[in-house]
């Protein structure tokens, strides 16, 4: 791909910030703060986030069911 010098030249760049590498403004995506980031950087940032969220939850729900398994005393009288 042949690029002209003035192109070259013109060409805005930014960092992306979430991996601070340089992107260009006609190539980049904007993240929810509006900053500029590589597309690939954003869906792995979001998909980590999610995993990491999927994980809390998870962690959470165990330790609710032992709570519930190890103190019977702690749920509401059958009436």
């Amino acid at each position: 791909m042949n690029r002209s010098f003035f192109h070259a030249v013109h060409t805005c760049k930014t960092r992306c910030s979430i991996c601070g590498n340089s992107v260009s403004l006609e190539s980049s995506k904007t993240d929810e703060q509006g900053s500029a980031v590589h597309e690939k950087c954003y869906v792995g940032r979001t998909i980590a986030l999610l995993a990491a969220q999927q994980q809390a939850l998870k962690l959470s729900a165990s330790r609710l069911l032992q709570i519930e398994l190890v103190s019977p005393e702690m749920q509401w009288p059958r009436w």
